[in-house]
């Protein structure tokens, strides 16, 4: 009889060893409708803990995950082909899962920012009008070449022809990123020793700003040139700039208020800034028969670049040309982006870096707002120094206030031998300077849009004195009475990343933070469930085995 049989229909006794009971032979007496029982403490403890298979299957029948309850004991029959469907089904949900966290983390980390408008109807008398810089391109006038010819002082190698030559083009000899070097830069050293003159008194000679402007005009009102226009530097050499502050700031402490530009207090083409170009510097008087002409230029007219009042007029600036006979109407839209401080992103090199910064940190050397013209103009610096260990003119007030060595025409050549090297405009990393710039977090902005059209003569004589058909106007304007204000915001935080990820995860695979909490318990129920089998399991075993040897020695039925 098997032992699953005797089990489910006999009942045992059990005597005690300790009674005298003398061996006799017994018949066996087979005793049926018993409900059978076990030795003490091994049929509640066992029967009251679950197996780790009895968990999997409750898991598995009760659990959230979408495909899960198809592996467990349900009433439909999945099959083999059925299981082998859900399997491939739900390694797919993982693998779509995966793949859409880890894009959503990319983009967050790559872009973790959302700009949206703050507000539309800011006045315009909020925004402060922009730097307006002149710079000259055309040759130095005949005229002017023949006043200073008459003064300077000639050496035996320098003839009188050779001289109008550096007058004519010296503003674009002596520029810091030129165009094509010059060969006789020696005979231009030369001619500036004898008459002893640095390079930026050289310039100063060549165009001073009363002879690019003939007259003013702000906000409609007629004003003193001498007064608003002076002399600036910027990339482009020596020019004349209108509300521009930088350089009166350089030397102040970091952290100190800046000084306030101008404000526009209307809008339109009758307001802001008006000027008219003299003649002599939008035209070339000569025939251009001159070998050095197609060289050093091939182009007449004025630059004219709108920047920030505290931005250094770099290379990076927004430029546009004037030219004689036009009228350029240049209307300016500003716009106030905010960002928050403390706030960062992984760039492309994988490493994170901050989204903006703010002036208080400024970590700029040798300028005191943070500007992100500035920067860039601040690694320029940096790579000047480190290959020919002195400053161009450009730099001249930021070498006089940090003493750092002027660069004479000596050192000016080596920076235009270098100028591939030192026109920075944008991220470079050499072996001794990294340059990377980011926006501040306040930064106010300027987009322009230029209109040129063929200088009205009738209108011009009414509003100028002593205008002819080859002047030229310039107009820089507000365009709108209101400007708007744009806000920078982080793009996801703890709360949205937690949502995301979770609608990602209720996609795919049907669950939600309730299914981890059940993951979790039911993991917890399956531990203590292999404990208390483990634990209840030796001594059971040791009772059925002293059972099973007493039965076998001494068998009693009834």
């Amino acid at each position: 009889m098997s032992k699953r049989f005797v089990d489910q229909h006999q009942q045992f006794l059990y005597f005690n060893d300790s009674f005298n009971v003398p061996k006799q032979s017994v018949d066996k007496v087979n005793v049926v409708n018993v409900k059978p029982t076990e030795p003490t403490g091994f049929s509640k403890n066992a029967k009251a803990v679950p197996t780790a298979r009895d968990v999997l299957n409750d898991f598995l029948e009760s659990t959230s995950v979408h495909g899960l309850q198809y592996f467990g004991n349900v009433d439909i029959k999945v099959g083999v082909c059925g299981k082998i469907l859900w399997t491939c089904t739900m390694i797919t949900g993982f693998v779509c899962l995966g793949l859409m966290v880890i894009q959503f983390l990319r983009r967050y980390n790559d872009d973790p920012t959302n700009t949206y408008i703050k507000s539309f109807y800011n006045p315009i008398f909020e925004a402060p009008f922009p730097a307006v810089t002149i710079c000259p391109f055309s040759p130095i006038p005949l005229q002017r070449r023949l006043e200073i010819l008459d003064g300077v002082i000639l050496s035996n190698n320098i003839t009188r022809e050779l001289a109008m030559n550096f007058l004519k083009y010296g503003h674009f000899l002596t520029m810091p990123y030129p165009i094509n070097m010059y060969e006789d830069m020696d005979k231009l050293k030369e001619f500036l020793e004898a008459n002893k003159w640095s390079v930026l008194d050289f310039l100063k000679i060549l165009k001073p700003c009363e002879d690019i402007v003939e007259s003013c005009s702000w906000s409609s009102e007629h004003i003193d040139c001498k007064e608003s226009i002076v002399v600036s530097f910027s990339s482009y050499g020596l020019c004349c700039s209108f509300n521009y502050l930088l350089e009166k700031y350089v030397g102040r402490e970091k952290g100190q208020p800046a000084p306030k530009p101008l404000v526009a207090v209307d809008f339109g083409r009758r307001s802001g800034l008006k000027l008219l170009i003299k003649e002599q510097v939008l035209i070339d008087e000569d025939d251009g028969a001159n070998k050095f002409d197609k060289m050093i230029t091939n182009s007449d007219g004025v630059m004219v670049i709108i920047h920030h009042s505290m931005d250094f007029p770099g290379l990076n600036s927004n430029a546009y040309i004037i030219q004689k006979s036009s009228e350029l109407q240049i209307s300016i839209t500003p716009e106030l982006i905010e960002k928050p401080e403390g706030l960062y992103h992984r760039n492309k090199k994988n490493k994170i870096v901050p989204v903006c910064i703010p002036d208080s940190k400024n970590s700029l050397d040798y300028f005191p707002s943070y500007r992100y013209l500035n920067c860039y103009a601040n690694c320029r610096i940096k790579m000047m120094i480190q290959n020919c260990g002195c400053l161009p003119y450009i730099f001249s007030n930021i070498a006089t206030y940090y003493r750092i060595n002027h660069c004479g025409l000596d050192g000016l050549i080596c920076v235009q031998k270098n100028s591939e090297k030192m026109s920075i405009v944008k991220d470079v990393e050499t072996a001794n300077i990294s340059c990377k710039c980011r926006t501040p977090c306040k930064e106010l902005s300027y987009k322009g849009f230029p209109n040129s059209m063929t200088l009205m003569q009738t209108n011009a004589s009414s509003n100028y004195k002593h205008v002819t058909t080859n002047d030229a106007v310039l107009r820089v304007f507000m365009k709108s009475q209101v400007f708007q204000i744009t806000e920078t915001v982080p793009a996801a935080d703890a709360i949205y990343l937690l949502a995301s990820i979770g609608g990602i995860f209720s996609l795919f695979l049907g669950c939600s933070f309730l299914s981890v909490a059940e993951i979790f318990y039911f993991g917890g129920l399956l531990c203590r469930s292999i404990f208390l089998r483990r634990s209840t399991e030796s001594p059971s075993k040791r009772k059925r085995i002293a059972f099973d040897s007493h039965v076998n020695t001494r068998p009693y039925y009834y």
